[in-house]
């Protein structure tokens, strides 16, 4: 195959026929703008283009037709002559007595019912919050508020005294109380006021201004005081102002934060291309020693027009200017297609393109596109997909940091309508995520060498393709290869024509099943791969792949430590629930009575030590939870040690199994189950580093079935760390790094501390959706809630952030957009600057 493009003959021009499309879309249209209620935009027929288009627009019920008849703008200067076929219209006008702002209005081909590229606009999700105020104690107020539209929305509300906002919150606090009346219980808040008179107070909604809950007669005065008093007072006041700086710093971080679901607005704020950030980007390129060549490799096959020129724009727009673009041709059906692309390579050299006479798939023409690179590495761009203006340039930077054989970065998606949406915050590097999920994806950038070396894309494997190719990278480079890149640099169009948007649900299932499959063959790995058919029906489309790894040979044995100071009925529960439903083939569970006092709990515990599974131990002192779960290793005769709460009852025979086989993997060191509320909502899914100024559960508050961000609520993974009310880890290990610390870490974060031990050592701590448990959690013990309580868990923290340090404020399994402070994966701070992460 030459490497070189013909020249066009001189009679291919686009100002001719725009050549023929097959019989179901003989129309190309877009929506090109809306300014108010005026929209504009065209539509043509490629069979007849001088022939208006009937165009159905819509606004709510209503519609009317129009015949476009104006000079079309962007396509008459595409086509080289005048177009007749553009439209601007005035909604208004059009549909008299209806808001067009506040009414979902479609513009589409009167004949075949399809809309325009951008026709569609929605207005904005309808919201209706409740609120509550459960008490106003002098300053102090604590309350709740809900939007029941949209549970996930963190309602942000002012409070007023005296008509006058004296203060803010953000209702995102745990209240495992509302779940008797919401799906969700993330929805408290509590402050204190600073103001030191009042009679009035209202709580309003900041979004529309809206009152919540009020007028509440208060009373709040100053106190007179003597001049005896005034010291006492004074630090009173810087008490207060202290308390006041600490509650303001995460109130406005979450204030400053953006809902996942106003993304459209997130990026126009952070990531829209404009005339202040294009120097900026200039002025970085021009900084960079190291400038290697990027070949950009695009396959094409039949795209919307507009689609492709789009694309390559998005290369020539680069800030970055050392890079050549690869075009191979599938074939396309559509003359304008090859012409469009003749004519960017005759107008730019660093564009040059390969044409098939027959259509041989994109894996085979993705190779075509290859055959023509020679650029040192290599970036993998859809036809119908647009990169961000500084895609290649922070690659470029990325590798002139430290170079790495593969990276990839976050991406997004355009929505028909032409906002920005679904974003995909992705975690660092996790090769357990990946074995059930193609999570890498955009933007893809590797080493030619290294592409060209593993076969490039294999035929064969159409739709997932590029799974299959990131797995094979995986296996050459291994997981320190491959570096994650938390920007978003890729902009995936939402398009129904494409692959990915019509491909067949089975026959996606089934190649993940078979790319995946082959991996672990590949890797000597003897575990069972199936298509997760369940995962996908249960989670609203995901395609991922089951893996099940075997138990080792013989099982090793399990201790399973469970301490308890009384709460008879809930210990009666939780170890019968394992007698019951553990199937797995070798455990003894080892009941750890810590001084209980109740005459009613002896007995119950004595009729559990019947079951010769069960044994009894004692421990005396002050309450301890690493003391306690270090003393009861010496008690155990397992191989494997699984720490359990008192207040987690077992759902599934295979818990235990599940996780036996994932700790039995090489390197690893701990494994973490799926615990949840009795409602059925998730209440553990690994814990989130920096999460609430130390450390945080995951996707609390989510639906058992819900997939979460990237399906990571319901697919194993790797992370940070995992909760100690239930952590299955080894003994060898255990003991290696010393256990729990009982000295520094008493009561909370014992967990968290254990498994970033583990990690120093080399070993990986896994999440696993698979072994499924409820966890009514802290029953016993009760919450933190008082001063004391309060005062020892700030002091733990301060031990964790101490210890710990950086790598406690970089979780490398949480994306970095996402606020830590509040629910998880719901929020979004400020992107992390363009310089590359240390």
């Amino acid at each position: 195959m030459s490497n070189s493009l013909p020249a066009p003959p001189a009679s291919d021009t686009t100002t001719g026929d725009l050549g023929r499309r097959s019989a179901t879309e003989p129309f190309y249209g877009r929506l090109e703008g809306r300014e108010g209620a005026r929209l504009f935009g065209w539509a043509l027929s490629v069979a007849a283009p001088d022939t208006p288009v009937p165009l159905l627009v819509s606004a709510g019920s209503a519609s009317v037709t129009i015949l476009p008849d104006r000079d079309s703008g962007a396509l008459s200067r595409l086509l080289g002559r005048r177009v007749r076929c553009g439209f601007e219209l005035d909604l208004a006008q059009l549909f008299p007595g209806l808001d067009p702002l506040r009414t979902a209005v479609g513009v589409r081909i009167a004949a075949t019912g399809h809309l325009l590229e951008n026709g569609l606009s929605v207005p904005a999700a309808p919201r209706a919050v409740v609120a509550n105020l459960d008490s106003v104690d002098g300053p102090r107020i604590v309350g709740w508020a809900v939007n029941t539209e949209d549970e996930r929305e963190a309602v942000e509300v002012d409070i007023l005294v005296d008509d006058r906002i004296v203060a803010g919150a953000v209702a995102n606090q745990q209240r495992r109380d509302l779940l008797s009346r919401f799906t969700t219980c993330d929805h408290g808040f509590e402050l204190l006021l600073s103001v030191r008179s009042g009679r009035v107070l209202e709580v309003r909604d900041r979004r529309d201004g809206a009152v919540l809950c009020g007028p509440v007669p208060i009373a709040l005065h100053a106190d007179e005081t003597g001049p005896d008093d005034r010291l006492a007072e004074r630090l009173d006041e810087v008490s207060r102002i202290l308390q006041d700086l600490r509650d303001e710093v995460p109130r406005r971080r979450a204030a400053a934060a953006r809902s996942v679901a106003d993304y459209a607005a997130y990026f126009d704020e952070h990531y829209a291309d404009t005339a202040t950030r294009r120097p900026q980007l200039s002025a970085r390129a021009a900084k960079l020693d190291r400038r290697p060549l990027f070949s950009v490799v695009m396959p094409v096959c039949d795209p919307p027009l507009w689609m492709l020129a789009e694309a390559i724009e998005s290369v020539r727009a680069q800030a970055y200017g050392h890079w050549e673009l690869c075009i191979a041709d599938d074939a396309s059906r559509d003359d304008a297609v090859r012409l469009l692309i003749r004519q960017e390579a005759a107008r730019d050299p660093r564009i040059r393109a390969v044409f098939s006479a027959a259509r041989g798939g994109v894996s085979a023409n993705t190779n075509r596109a290859l055959s023509l690179a020679l650029g040192d590495h290599v970036a993998f761009l859809d036809h119908d997909d647009r990169l961000a203006p500084d895609a290649l340039l922070v690659m470029a930077e990325e590798l002139a940091r430290a170079p790495v054989p593969v990276l990839y970065s976050d991406e997004d998606r355009i929505a028909p309508d032409g906002r920005h949406v679904a974003p995909a915050f992705k975690p660092d590097f996790d090769p357990e995520l990946l074995s059930s999920l193609n999570y890498v994806c955009h933007l893809l950038v590797a080493e030619r060498r290294l592409v060209l070396e593993v076969g490039g894309l294999r035929e064969g494997y159409e739709g997932v393709q590029d799974h299959d190719l990131v797995l094979r990278l995986l296996e050459r480079v291994g997981a320190a290869g491959i570096r994650h890149v938390p920007r978003v640099l890729y902009h995936w169009r939402i398009n129904p024509a494409s692959l990915s948007g019509s491909g067949d649900p089975a026959v996606l299932l089934d190649g993940i099943e078979r790319v995946v499959g082959e991996h672990h063959r590949r890797t000597g790995s003897r575990a069972a791969v199936t298509a997760d058919r369940e995962t996908h029906a249960r989670s609203g489309g995901l395609f991922c792949a089951r893996i099940r790894h075997p138990l080792p040979t013989p099982a090793p044995k399990v201790s399973i430590i469970v301490p308890t100071k009384d709460a008879a009925e809930l210990v009666r529960d939780c170890v019968s629930s394992l007698l019951a439903k553990t199937g797995y083939p070798d455990y003894e569970i080892i009941l750890v009575d810590h001084d209980s006092a109740d005459p009613r709990s002896r007995p119950v515990f004595d009729n559990l030590a019947r079951d010769p599974r069960v044994r009894v131990a004692a421990f005396h002192g002050p309450f301890n939870w690493a003391a306690i779960n270090n003393a009861a290793v010496g008690a155990c005769r397992g191989d494997a040690l699984c720490f359990l709460n008192n207040d987690v009852v077992a759902i599934h025979p295979d818990w235990l199994a599940e996780m036996v086989s994932l700790l039995a993997r090489p390197g690893v060191g701990a494994v973490g189950a799926k615990l949840l509320y009795p409602n059925g909502t998730v209440q553990h899914a690994g814990v989130i580093l920096g999460a609430e100024g130390a450390a945080g559960h995951a996707f609390v508050g989510l639906g058992a079935d819900e997939p979460g961000h990237l399906g990571q609520a319901v697919l194993p993974r790797t992370v940070s760390a995992v909760t100690g009310a239930c952590l299955l880890t080894s003994r060898a290990a255990f003991e290696a790094v010393g256990g729990f610390d009982m000295v520094n870490l008493p009561v909370a974060y014992a967990d968290v501390d254990y498994c970033l031990k583990l990690q120093g050592a080399g070993l990986r701590v896994l999440w696993t959706p698979h072994a499924r448990l409820y966890h009514l959690e802290t029953q016993t013990r009760g919450t933190d809630d008082t001063p004391e309580k309060m005062e020892r868990l700030a002091g733990e923290a301060r031990h964790l952030r101490a210890r710990w340090g950086e790598r406690l404020l970089n979780d490398p399994f949480y994306n970095p957009h996402f606020e830590r402070l509040g629910p998880s994966h719901r929020r979004l701070c400020p992107p992390p600057g363009p310089e590359p992460r240390t």
